[in-house]
Parts: C-alpha cells; sequence; structure tokens
C-alpha cells in the first residue's frame, strides 16, 4: 500500500502536468463543486503571516483596493506545501465587489456570487521578482476568500474598511497602523479548491495558479457599502463587475476540491467566524 506522502507528490505531478495547457483558459470561473474532483496533497505551509508588518498602504486605483505591506526584516509571509513547487511569497492582496450583495465576487458558486471577494497575491521566490514570475504559469498564485454577509460586522477587516473613507478617490491612498495579516482571512491548509486559469490586462496574458478557500469570511452590510462608496477613474461608482457578466463554466479544464475533511452538503462553503 502506498504511503500518503508518495500519493501527494503524484498528485502535485498531476496539477503540474496541466500547467502548459489550462493555465491560459480564462480565469475567473464557475466553481461547480459537483464536478470538483478530490485529491490528496500535503498540507498548506503558512510562514510568518502572524508577524506585524513595518507599515501597510491601501490604495484606490480606480480598479480595485490594493493593500501592500513592507517587513523590515527578511521574514515576509510565504506560502510551501499543497501544490506549490518551492516557496510562495506575499506581494498584494486587493478586493472585487459589485453594484450588490448579489453581484460582488468574481468566481461563482454553483452558479450565484457572494458579496465581496479577495485575492491574495503571491509569486514564486525562484522567479526573484512577481514580473519575472507572471510569464510562467505557477510563477503566480491566487488564493481566493469569500465574503458573506452577516449581522454583525467584521471586526478584523474593520480597519480597512474605515479607511476606505481616506481613499473615495481614484489613485489615493493612505496608510494604516499595522497589523498581522492573518488578521484578515483565515490560513487555510486543506479544504480548498484548484485549478488553472489566466487574467488577461490588454495584450497582457497571466496565468494562474487558484486556491479558493472554502470557508467564507463575514461581513456586515455597512461594512460592504463602504467598497460601494469609492470611485472610478471617471468619477463614479467603482464596481468590479455588471451584473451581466457571467463566471465561464469550469467544463473542459480540472477542478479539485483538495483534502475534504467534512462531507459535502447543502451549503457548498463553510461558514466559520472568526474567533
Amino acid at each position: 500500500q502506498r504511503t500518503s506522502s508518495a500519493i501527494s507528490l503524484q498528485n502535485e505531478a498531476l496539477v503540474w502536468s496541466l500547467a502548459p495547457t489550462e493555465a491560459y483558459q480564462p480565469a475567473p470561473i464557475d466553481i461547480a463543486v459537483c464536478r470538483a474532483v478530490q485529491l490528496e496533497l500535503e498540507p498548506l505551509r503558512w510562514n510568518n503571516y502572524e508577524l506585524l508588518p513595518a507599515s501597510v498602504k491601501l490604495t484606490n486605483t480606480g480598479e480595485t483596493v490594493i493593500l501592500s505591506a513592507r517587513w523590515d526584516s527578511e521574514q515576509c509571509p510565504s506560502l510551501e506545501g499543497g501544490p506549490l513547487e518551492g516557496r510562495y511569497l506575499f506581494s498584494q492582496l486587493h478586493f472585487h465587489w459589485g453594484l450588490s450583495a448579489l453581484d460582488g465576487s468574481e468566481h461563482t458558486i454553483d452558479g450565484y456570487r457572494l458579496p465581496l471577494e479577495l485575492h491574495v497575491i503571491h509569486f514564486a521566490e525562484r522567479f526573484g521578482d512577481q514580473d519575472t514570475a507572471q510569464a510562467s504559469p505557477g510563477g503566480v498564485l491566487c488564493l481566493v476568500y469569500f465574503f458573506n454577509l452577516k449581522s454583525n460586522p467584521n471586526r478584523f477587516v474593520e480597519p480597512v474598511v474605515e479607511a476606505l473613507e481616506r481613499i473615495l478617490l481614484p489613485e489615493s491612498y493612505t496608510k494604516l497602523e499595522p497589523f498581522p495579516l492573518n488578521d484578515l482571512f483565515h490560513a487555510f491548509t486543506d479544504e480548498y479548491f484548484l485549478y488553472w486559469g489566466c487574467t488577461r490586462n490588454g495584450p497582457q496574458v497571466t496565468p494562474l495558479l487558484w486556491l479558493l478557500s472554502r470557508t467564507q469570511e463575514p461581513l456586515d452590510f455597512r461594512q460592504l457599502k463602504q467598497f460601494n462608496r469609492l470611485l472610478d477613474r471617471r468619477m463614479r461608482p467603482r464596481c468590479s463587475l455588471q451584473p451581466s457578466d457571467t463566471a465561464r463554466p469550469s467544463k473542459g479544464r480540472h477542478l479539485f476540491h483538495v483534502n475534504p475533511r467534512t462531507p459535502m452538503s447543502v451549503s457548498t462553503l463553510r461558514i466559520e467566524p472568526p474567533e
């Protein structure tokens, strides 16, 4: 009987064998949970996400809100394990939202959108920098978190929400009181979805490895509405999507459910409020 680590290595090789073709198919997609193939991989390992940054900056680009951070030491947050080859360094995180609570997320889950989607971008350390990394499949990793509306505010995301008031205008930025990045989202080691897909920005194509947390983060309506107030370059309220936009179906490529630990039920995503 094969060991668990041998199975994990074989499955990691399977994931990477798909990269040359599937990494250039469009993303985001619809996460059709019933179609996801269960896959066993080594647990993800989160490094230095609990460390306090020296500075944290929040920027309204006119397209999205980007949170960037700087650490005094070489110990910046990074990710290893799972399907990853080597170490992936934190680059930035940004948000996607819509005109209402029904059309915010870029991905859909079984055809439905959630109010807010967070992307945490990493690049493979072996490339040296993100610009070099983004030319190669597997050079850039995007962690995805979904937020769902709850009656109580999320105290962990509140520092970001409060700062949105100071960056209503496009190309504006503000500094935040430093906080550990893992305050904003759960560090998951298993129970996630995985697929390959690319994004396009004009002529530039960026192939990405996508890891989507099965655990939703909470958010209340007031916090969501603060995102709706941000202005784009035309000085209009910025939203990432129009209601007519649809995520692509995942047919024709592999969607994996990695290390499932809880039974699939009517609820496709677990809801686990932060402690």
